[in-house]
């Protein structure tokens, strides 16, 4: 078997099944539909047993973003192995009157995908990858933001409680 007809879709299934069968646990995604949540504006408002289900519940997204990312960087990995040999191969069939003896990696790239149809797919993936990769990021720096104000409000009230029995 040649390097360009390894796909990384079916690879991408192999390793899964390999780290599935290791046996580590994953986190679920935690319950609740709701695409959007209202942070409190007070948290001091909030009750000891509410923060305490604000924080767990941003833990668990946290958690569970960063294994739905973790399965999109592996997959990305792969697509982005094939999409790039196979656009190294490309480079082979161009025409050095056509694009110089030296084309640049983008001009490379730009005519093996006007020439190769069965590059687009591979190509699409790769983007759609990217996206939801950096949309994942962000969504993890979020629940990470909040947790940790929410963690910063339950050190207050702790300081706050040995305060007040000292004074």
């Amino acid at each position: 078997m040649k390097a360009t007809e390894i796909k990384s879709g079916e690879l991408f299934k192999e390793l899964k099944q390999r780290i599935a069968e290791l046996g580590l646990p994953l986190p679920k995604k935690p319950e609740g539909t709701d695409p959007e949540f209202e942070f409190p504006t007070d948290p001091s408002a909030l009750t000891g047993p509410r923060l305490g289900q604000f924080m767990m519940r941003f833990a668990g997204y946290f958690a569970y973003c960063q294994r739905l990312l973790s399965l999109l960087e592996s997959e990305l990995a792969l697509v982005d192995a094939e999409y790039r040999l196979r656009v190294s191969s490309a480079r082979l069939r161009l025409s050095a009157e056509e694009y110089g003896k030296r084309p640049s990696g983008d001009v490379v790239e730009a005519a093996a995908l006007e020439q190769d149809e069965a590059l687009t797919p591979l190509y699409k993936r790769r983007l759609e990858l990217l996206g939801v990769k950096e949309l994942l990021a962000g969504r993890l720096l979020i629940y990470e933001k909040l947790h940790a104000a929410l963690s910063r409000e339950l050190s207050r009230r702790e300081m706050e409680s040995r305060l007040a029995m000292t004074g």
